[in-house]
């Protein structure tokens, strides 16, 4: 029998560490509900070393509820739950760390055809797990959040994947990628209260053009002030001082409405073709730095050019950030979604339950990652009666409200919360963009 090519063969093993992929043991419902592990499968296979995948295995405390929206998930990627009980509400550390180097080092014993390990995790203590695993001969291919990857653990891997965050790290410069920024009451950065004294505030009318104009003048200020100067021409300026000049400098900005979701994309346009960039440094914290020291601290981030605000790329961006959550698959995933919640009608049912019935009976058709998707953003629209009011949802119960009747009732209440989110956004939201997103109810 003829040796298949190195890219079809079960050469390769996946750990998933839960645990860090959720950030600790606080995590919330916003993070699981955001969590895609189908994301994640996709992006291992791209990696070069990568052929098919032999076998997977997820470490968590599969009985914690708050994970219950998750099984539908990885029982469809075809991923072993392994049961780590020290991971739970409690911070009793290292217990799935420990299984999971366990099993990684049992099958590189035990099973040949294995030569390419995957840990999901930016945990640097699996650096020693991957030079064992040299030492056997097998490739690591390292798999996280950029800014929670160990660089202790990317240098020992053979390649390292970065996968999305499902709590944006920008979410510490941006506050709020979905709310205008209240102007602070006052200036606290040093550097932004000299500029306070040279540069005034924008005034009416606040136009596009003008606070654009405006941001500009901040940064040029930056550019000739010796103290920042030096700092620029350093390991860069952190975007919160920016953030705080623009807050003041241009009340009421918020750089969505210009066509950036997150503070830092609007910093790249703004410094396209400028002596100044962002840079995110090899610490992974991006920054504001002159364009020749760029390099030598981190990767240059590219140059964006606006985009368009009524869009559906935007519109997924503000619904999917932030409560309410709103992260939408395809409309007619929706249609075949809904019309299953209508014709089961769930009572008294906890969000995981749901979520595996309507996998179950719709599996040759959607994915759990899209029941998951939807249920949660019915739930954000108020289409669930939720008991014990107060409590998390995962230690709810959920009923179908009464008067949702019909499938045009429950996707009128949808649209109606997401129209309203982008109105809170934007000012208004455009219906043929959100008939892209939704389907149009008769």
């Amino acid at each position: 029998m003829p040796e298949l090519p190195y890219s079809m063969n079960f050469n390769t093993a996946v750990f998933y560490d839960i645990e860090n992929l959720l950030k600790g043991y606080s995590f919330t419902q916003e993070t699981v509900a955001n969590l895609s592990l189908t994301e994640i499968v996709a992006s291992i296979k791209t990696a070069k070393s990568v052929g098919r995948i032999a076998t997977q295995r997820a470490y968590a405390n599969w009985s914690d509820p708050r994970l219950a929206i998750m099984r539908g998930e990885i029982n469809e990627l075809g991923i072993e739950p392994i049961q780590v009980f020290g991971f739970g509400r409690e911070p009793k550390k290292n217990s799935a760390d420990i299984q999971l180097a366990i099993d990684a080092v049992d099958l590189a014993h035990s099973r040949s055809s294995l030569q390419v390990f995957v840990i999901v995790s930016g945990d640097g203590g699996f650096a020693a797990l991957a030079k064992k695993l040299h030492e056997y001969g097998k490739a690591v291919v390292g798999c996280s959040y950029r800014t929670s990857a160990s660089r202790v653990f990317q240098a020992v891997c053979d390649e390292f994947l970065t996968i999305a965050d499902p709590t944006p790290e920008e979410r510490c410069d941006n506050k709020s990628a979905v709310q205008a920024t209240p102007r602070p009451p006052g200036l606290t950065d040093p550097r932004n209260q000299r500029l306070a004294t040279e540069i005034q505030p924008l005034q009416p009318p606040f136009t596009t053009d003008a606070m654009i104009a405006k941001a500009a003048e901040v940064l040029s200020w930056y550019a000739k002030d010796h103290i920042s100067l030096a700092e620029l021409n350093g390991n860069g300026m952190v975007l919160s001082v920016v953030q705080e000049a623009f807050q003041s400098m241009i009340p009421g900005l918020n750089t969505i409405r210009l066509g950036f979701p997150k503070f830092v994309e609007f910093l790249q346009f703004l410094t396209s073709d400028k002596p100044l960039c962002i840079v995110r440094r090899f610490d992974s914290q991006p920054v504001l730095v002159l364009r020749k020291r760029a390099e030598s601290i981190g990767e240059i981030l590219p140059r964006l050019q606006p985009r368009e605000v009524h869009s559906p790329e935007v519109y997924r961006l503000i619904l999917g950030s932030g409560p309410p959550l709103f992260r939408l698959p395809g409309v007619s995933d929706i249609v075949v979604i809904i019309a299953w919640l209508i014709s089961h009608r769930p009572e008294d049912k906890s969000l995981g339950v749901l979520i595996e019935e309507a996998a179950s009976d719709l599996q040759s058709q959607v994915s759990s990652d899209h029941i998951k998707q939807v249920m949660l953003a019915l739930v954000s629209a108020g289409a669930f009666l939720r008991r014990p009011e107060g409590s998390p949802i995962a230690d709810q119960t959920l009923t179908l409200r009464p008067e949702l009747s019909t499938e045009e009732s429950v996707l009128r209440v949808l649209r109606q919360a997401a129209a309203s989110k982008l109105e809170g956004v934007l000012g208004r939201a455009d219906e043929e963009v959100l008939n892209q997103l939704l389907p149009p109810v008769p």
